[in-house]
Order: structure tokens, then sequence, then C-alpha cells
């Protein structure tokens, strides 16, 4: 490594120096030392990309996800309106000017300019803060709903990049089966007639001796006039018989180039799902479409995130949608609260300042006049508040009924996926012991193939159960971690 680590600032030196820098100088040095420092760092970079894990690209797309940030601005948008709904009603300053002087007994009025601050019933904005309060934490459980659906679209996702890179692998080593296997075939099918000849020569040989030593000289004629007669009988049946094992031999070499050609096809399929699977995970964290994906070679079986029975419980507590559902109900009820405050009395008070003049030929000098001043709203037309007060009960009664269908909505989610996992852990045993099985008996018939050319079909029946046995086993695991995963999802982890 130290040497390959030389030879590569070596290159860069003379790549960047050329003629111009001495041999020995302070340039190429410099360089030399940049150059070091550059790998390093590209090195450094290359381990960290490459060792990202689950959990960190989790942590990239909570940080990053467009979708998901436009959550988190609704959230704090509704925070600000706790402010704007708590604040009183703006004052209202008015200034009236009189074009002719009105007479007073102090003088002449000029003007007059009043302020008045008008004030809810007690409580009324208290109950409005509540509800914008109990609304930003609704909205805040709904951002953690998209954010628990967004991890899990990114563990789906990378589940599925891993599944489909242990399928081309698994595809792959079975290609190289089949074709060692057509490799077998072929020598069977180039040295099986042969074989077959030296075979059917030496039990005709050995039958005939015997006839010719017990019949003395008439057996030696008769046995003479057989074999004379044999021959041709016997290179015709080892005719047929090499040309039958060769035609079986072409038939397996046929069977087999089948086989491949469909693997083939298959990988190529493979290879091409590959970028749609990378481009939607990277879109996801909102990164570059052919940013590197790190896939691990074994994928660890989850978890359940706590007991059988403490997870429904578990969801029916922290679940965000019922949680947001929750919320909104309280809302509602502080809503009541508020529409019931407001069809009380509003009182304003305030204060008029009004200016005067002196009138002509008076030796009285004028006072401007300030004046406190009281005033009270009477909600004497009451349809629109009780209107408001029976509308927030049945939103409530409506909210509540939602929120227990969620409920059991949910749960019910929740057994389905219980049923998967379990489904998914006998499966991986299973499955494993399949494998092991079909692979014993593979390598028996592959050796029974090797020496006498038999059942070559069922040891392709067997390949591909092998395939199918080995891809079963790896969906199993996949299976398991997404029923995990979707556990946490319904919890809201």
């Amino acid at each position: 490594m130290k040497k390959y680590m030389k030879n590569i600032t070596r290159w860069f030196s003379v790549q960047l120096c050329g003629s111009l820098c001495p041999k020995n100088g302070t340039i190429t040095r410099n360089i030399t030392y940049l150059t070091k420092q550059s790998l390093f760092i590209f090195f450094v970079s290359a381990i960290t990309i490459s060792s990202q894990t689950l959990d960190d690209y989790l942590k990239i797309a909570a940080e990053n996800n467009p979708g998901l940030r436009s959550k988190f601005y609704s959230y704090q948008a509704s925070l600000e309106k706790i402010n704007q709904v708590g604040s009183l009603p703006d004052p209202q300053l008015t200034f009236g000017y009189f074009i002719e002087p009105m007479e007073r007994y102090m003088g002449n009025q000029v003007a007059d300019i009043s302020l008045m601050q008008m004030f809810p019933w007690f409580g009324t904005l208290g109950a409005a803060e509540e509800e914008a309060a109990l609304m930003a934490k609704a909205k805040y459980e709904s951002f953690n709903d998209a954010k628990s659906m967004l991890f899990f679209e990114v563990k789906s996702t990378w589940y599925e990049l891993y599944l489909l890179q242990e399928e081309i692998k698994i595809t792959e080593e079975n290609l190289e089966i089949l074709q060692t296997l057509e490799k077998l075939a072929i020598n069977r099918l180039r040295s099986g007639g042969t074989s077959q000849t030296r075979s059917s020569k030496t039990p005709s040989m050995k039958s005939e001796q015997p006839s010719a030593s017990s019949n003395g000289m008439g057996g030696m004629s008769m046995g003479n006039q057989s074999s004379s007669s044999m021959p041709t009988s016997g290179k015709s049946s080892m005719s047929s018989m090499s040309a039958m094992s060769a035609d079986n031999s072409m038939i397996d070499v046929l069977r087999v180039q089948l086989e491949i050609n469909e693997l083939q096809n298959k990988l190529e399929l493979m290879h091409d799902s590959m970028k749609p699977l990378i481009v939607r995970f990277n879109y996801l964290l909102n990164r570059s479409e052919d940013e590197f994906v790190n896939i691990p070679d074994t994928l660890q079986p989850s978890q359940l995130p706590g007991k059988d029975n403490e997870l429904a419980n578990n969801i029916r507590s922290l679940n965000p949608m019922i949680r947001m559902l929750q919320k909104e109900e309280e809302a509602l009820i502080a809503k009541e609260e508020m529409n019931r405050k407001m069809s009380y009395p509003m009182i304003g008070l305030g204060l008029q300042y009004s200016i005067f003049q002196q009138r002509p030929g008076s030796m009285m000098e004028p006072n401007n006049m300030v004046m406190p001043m009281a005033t009270i709203s009477i909600p004497l037309w009451r349809g629109k508040y009780d209107g408001a007060i029976e509308e927030s009960k049945i939103r409530q009664k409506e909210i509540s009924q939602l929120r227990l269908e969620t409920s059991n909505q949910l749960i019910s989610s929740y057994e389905n996926i219980i049923k998967d996992f379990n489904d998914a852990e006998r499966r991986v045993t299973l499955y494993q012991k399949q494998r092991d099985i079909a692979q014993q008996t593979l390598d028996l018939l592959i050796v029974q193939y090797s020496t006498s050319g038999t059942q070559f079909e069922e040891l392709l029946r067997i390949q591909q159960q092998l395939i199918e046995y080995q891809l079963k086993s790896i969906k199993a695991v996949v299976d398991r971690n997404l029923s995990v995963a979707m556990i946490d999802r319904l919890i809201g982890r």
C-alpha cells in the first residue's frame, strides 16, 4: 500500500511539475506534500462514504428531504399564530376637526382627538391562545408522521437495493455453475461415443470364446461362421448406442444453454432495475441521482421494538396520527370555550381630548378638555355565537370517532404485520434448511452426471430449486426487517 501511494504521489508530482520543476527543488517538495494531503483527504472521504450505514442515511433524509422540511415549516408557521390570536384588538385613534368652530362656554371647540381600546371578555384571549397552541401541536404530530413515513420509505428502498444486489450475486454465481455444467455436457458430447463403443465391444468378444472351445473343430467352424457374422450386428448396435449417447449429450447441452440464456437476460434486467432504485433512494435524501449508495454484504435481522403485548398499547399512545387527532380534538374544546367567551360583551376604554380656542372679544382663556370614555358591545344577535359553539361540539364528536377508527385500523394493520413477521421468521429457518438439502442433492447429481451421464434434467431442476431457495431465504430476511420497519412506522419512530 505504501509503495502504491508513493507511485501515485510521484505520478501526480510529475504531471503537476513537468519539466519546469527542478529535480530536487522546493516546488517539487511542496507539490509532493500537497499531493499527499489531497490523496489522504480523498481516501478518507472515500472510506467515509463507503462506511455510511442505514442510520446515517436516515439522518441525511431527516435533514434534507424537501417534503419533510415543508412539514416543519408548516409547524413553525402555526407557532407564529399563537401570538396573533393572543393579542388585543388594535386601538382606535379618532381625530375630528370642526370646519366652523363650535361655540362652547369656555371657548370655541376646534378639534377632538379620541383613543379607544377594546377588551374581549375575560379568558377569551387565553382560550384563543390555547386553541392555536394545540393546533400547532397537531401540526407537529403531522410533521412526525411525515418523518416516520419518510424513514419507512428510506428503509424499504434500502432493503430493495440490498435484495436486488443479492439477487444479482446469486444469479451470477449460478450462471457460472451453469456454464460449468455446459462445459461438462460438451465434454461428454465429445467423448461419449468413444466410451460407449469401447464398452460395447468387450462383452461381444467374450461371449463367443466359450462356444469355440466346447465344440471342437465343428464348434470352431461354427464359431468362425458366427464370428464372421457378428461383427456386422455388433457394429450396428455400437453405432446406434453411440448415436443415442451423442443425442442425449447434445440435448443436455441445449438444455443448459437455454437456462444460461434465460439467466443472462434476467441478469441484465436486474442491472437495469438497480438504477431507478438508486435514483429514488437519493431523491429521498435530496441528493444527486448518481450519488453512491453503500449496501452491506450481509443484512442483520432486525428485532421488534418491544414485547408483543406492549406494542399495541404503544401504537395507541404514540402513533403520530392518533396524537394529531387528539390534539385537534383538544383544540376544538378550546375553540368551543373561545366561542362561548366571544358571546359575552366586549368592554372598551379610552380617552377623548378636546381642543378649544379663545373666542374673539372674550377675556376668558379656554382650557382643553380631557374626558375618559367607556364603551360596551352588546351581543344581541345570538345566532352566530350559538352556531359556532354547536359546530365545535359536533366537530369534537367527528374527530373522536375518526380517532377511534384510526386506532382500530392501526391495530388491525399491526396484527397483520406481526403475522408477516412470524411468517418471515419461519421462512428464514425453513429456506436455510432447504438450501442445505438442495446443495447436497446438487453436489451428488453433479458427481453422478460426471460419471454416468444420467439425470441431467433432474440436475437442472435441483439447480433452479437451489436458486429459488437462496432468493427466498434473502427475501425472508428482508421481509422480516420490513415488518419491523412498518411497526416503527406505526409507533412513529
